[in-house]
């Protein structure tokens, strides 16, 4: 049993293992999927696909730090997230979870090394990840992948490379690769598990399926499925406002009144309640000697609520009665004030088919096709247009955001012989891409101005504005881009390896890359490695073009306030500065060193330091004055009449990012039936600003990039296993 830090309080969970393998049950099934879970966190002598075009590298002769994690070891942390699982296993991987945040608080973007979320790229089984159609409006910007929506239970390892790496894979690959490699070996593994807090809420239930099956003698497919439920937590008081009107009453009702009207607490802040559906299928057959075809796909669906802020009865503006309404009030409708309850539904889908075979004994290529989707559909109800006054529904659905890309790839691998200790490995390819951005709008009432607005209510659903037709419409590009990697074993103890790369985007340019790494071997047990790199991160078409608005109480409480993210070129957004967005361009250099203390025992110790130029991000708030809106309004820019503040991307400061990395890992063998391991992790990071345009970095948001993640991370785990029994202690 483990137990694990949670936000607010601790957690506690159960942890029920079903096993079994194909096609033979009981308990000698169990050992052989035991066996087949082998793969430790860390184990260095298992071979690794990610950062190499090598067939044959371990993580221990690795030119950059790379943490494998295997399945047994995500097993290990008691969470429905995957996000959560490597935030406990990787040193520099950190997540968190934000409250009353729009669609923050359910699309959780995680960062490697302190750099923004899409700074690190994503694959599966070495193919390129589709991005959620989620964006991050809140902090840092970001449209990121939905790790979350892979589930656990298809993984055989992960595969984590905390290095920049975009001259061998592409765009976004600033901080690092994350790796997932899905199952492909026989046998059945389920789980199930139940957990809840020490406070009596957030019940959590999970389970699990994989199933790897034969295809006749010349395949296997893998299916994968997983389901989880959380409800939703309370970690926050009764908003004081309404404490006092539920104790002394007020202007337009007693105490009893509001005692009968008031829910405690009418906000709730903590996790959202959730539900998930994840699948995954995972398939390979031979159609000759030289010849594979596999494919895998995955299908998720999920949905979520929770609470935005509280409009009080007694101080909001728009309770109070109109001339057009006559004696009608909001009061009628919500008697105790409301709180907007938000929602969101996610469906996911990726399928990704290709070919894999060798055209002589020295030359592998492989060819494949993707294609992926992302739909989120906002609703939000409990809440009202102010502006329609007795005429607004309770209930609005606000719009959709779709991201959709497919690509291909032509991937080949050359190892000739050239005199060296071994063959020379030289990758070269090429790469095809689209992807579009679509947004979709909301129902008329989301976003109508009724005749309240012209007395200064608000309009749109309250809370979460909906998305109009002048907002909504399709935006794509596509790009290419060639590639060629050269790793040389230069003698036993020397290894280089070379990569360039360029890329051309339809709407941010070209950009060339580069990276250079070494290592050289001391002694048996000492070896030192380094790089030296080049990246680049183009700005995605949302980030370029979407508009989002959202509304919550001025900090008097008397009146509500719009605010929007636009575009940069929207004209609210150019009489600001706002310019057409550029692509981040990034300097990465790192050193370290791997020490076998034995051969139970590893350490290694990595320094990065990571320039990144003409960073994305968010700008400062800004109003508009009545001059400049009402010849906004007069040139038909329409978006000028809602908007009290905004803001809009820019590439706006350059940051600098520098820490260390260190991994020490242990393994003990007691006897024959019984085996302790300990892994121990340490992360420094520090980032800082080094500058930045006028008027784009406010004190928050600088205090947002640089000490949003505590400087310090560091996590013991003793793992302990006797025969069937296995036991977790982790501390982070």
């Amino acid at each position: 049993m483990a137990f694990h830090a949670k936000p607010f309080r601790r957690r506690y969970g159960i942890l029920l293992a079903l096993s079994a393998a194909w096609p033979s049950v009981g308990w000698s099934a169990a050992h052989a999927v035991e066996a087949r879970d082998e793969a430790q966190a860390l184990q260095l002598d298992e071979i690794i696909v990610t950062g190499t075009r090598r067939s044959d590298q371990k993580a221990s002769d690795s030119l950059s730090p790379i943490d494998l994690i295997g399945s047994k070891y995500l097993e290990t942390v008691p969470s429905s997230d995957l996000n959560d699982k490597l935030a406990r296993l990787v040193p520099s991987y950190q997540v968190q979870r934000n409250t009353v945040a729009d669609g923050n608080i359910f699309f959780r973007a995680a960062t490697l090394r302190n750099l923004s979320p899409d700074q690190t790229l994503v694959l599966v089984n070495g193919k390129r990840r589709h991005r959620s159609a989620f964006i991050d409006v809140t902090q840092l910007g970001a449209q990121a992948v939905d790790v979350a929506q892979i589930p656990s239970v298809a993984l055989k390892q992960v595969e984590v490379l905390r290095d920049g790496a975009s001259a061998q894979y592409g765009s976004d690959a600033i901080a690092g690769v994350i790796n997932f490699i899905l199952e492909d070996r026989p046998g059945i593994r389920a789980y199930t598990q139940v957990g809840q807090y020490y406070a009596g809420d957030g019940t959590n239930y999970q389970a699990g399926v994989n199933a790897g099956l034969p295809l006749t003698d010349r395949g296997q497919i893998n299916l994968s499925f997983e389901y989880t439920n959380s409800d939703r937590t309370a970690r926050n008081d009764q908003n004081p406002a309404a404490r006092a009107l539920a104790t002394n009453g007020g202007q337009y009702g007693n105490a009893a009144f509001y005692n009968g009207a008031l829910r405690d607490p009418v906000q709730r802040i903590g996790q959202p309640e959730q539900e998930n559906y994840r699948s995954f299928v995972n398939a390979s057959f031979d159609l000759a000697d030289n010849l594979n075809l596999y494919s895998f796909a995955s299908h998720s669906s999920s949905k979520g609520e929770s609470d935005f802020v509280w409009r009080n009865p007694e101080t909001t503006g728009f309770f109070n009665p109109l001339p057009v309404w006559g004696n009608w009030t909001l009061r009628s409708v919500y008697p105790g004030g409301f709180t907007p309850n938000f929602r969101a539904s996610s469906k996911d889908t990726d399928v990704v088919t290709g070919l894999k075979g060798e055209l002589a004994d020295d030359l592998a290529w492989d060819l494949s096709v993707r294609y992926g989707r992302n739909e989120i559909r906002y609703n939000i109800d409990n809440t009202v247009n102010a502006s329609l006054g007795p005429a607004s529904p309770t209930r609005f659905y606000a719009g959709s955001r779709t991201q959709s890309e497919y690509g291909t790839n032509l991937d080949l691998t050359w190892r000739p012989e050239v005199g060296l200790a071994e063959p020379l490995t030289v990758a070269f390819g090429g790469e095809y891409r689209h992807e579009q951005y679509r947004v979709g709008t909301g129902e008329t009432a989301a976003y109508a101005l009724g005749p309240g607005a012209a007395f200064g209510y608000p309009g749109g659903s309250n809370g979460f504005f909906g998305t109009d037709p002048t907002q909504a419409g399709k935006f794509g590009r596509h790009s290419v881009a060639a590639y060629v990697d050269v790793d040389a074993q230069i003698s036993d103890a020397l290894e280089i390896d070379a990569a360039g790369r360029f890329e051309d985007y339809a709407d941010a340019g070209s950009a060339a890359t580069g990276k250079i790494a070494g290592r050289y071997r001391l002694t048996n047990q000492l070896a030192l490695r380094g790089t030296l790199s080049t990246g680049f991160r183009a700005p995605t078409p949302g980030q370029a073009n979407l508009t989002n608005t959202s509304q919550q109480p001025s900090p008097s409480g008397t009146t509500i306030l719009t605010r929007g993210t636009i575009p940069s070129i929207n004209p609210v957004a150019v009489l600001r500065g706002g310019t057409p967005l550029e692509p981040e361009r990034s300097l990465n250099l790192s050193g370290g060193l791997t020490y076998a203390l034995s051969s139970q025992a590893n350490l290694t110790f990595d320094y990065y330091n990571i320039r990144v130029k003409d960073r994305l991000g968010l700008s400062g708030n800004y109003t508009l004055s009545a001059a400049e809106r009402a010849n906004l309004l007069a040139s038909g820019v329409t978006l000028a009449q809602g908007l009290d503040t905004f803001n809009f991307y820019v590439n706006g400061f350059t940051t600098r990012t520098q820490g260390v990395d260190a991994v020490f890992s242990y393994q003990l063998p007691i006897d024959a039936d019984t085996t302790i391991n300990a892994t121990a992790l340490y992360n420094y990071n520090q980032t800082e600003i080094t500058k930045s345009k006028p008027g784009v970095i406010s004190p928050l948001r600088q205090q947002a990039l640089e000490d949003r993640l505590p400087r310090h991370k560091a996590s013991l785990t003793i793992d302990a296993s006797y025969r069937q029994l296995q036991a977790t202690l982790r501390g982070t």
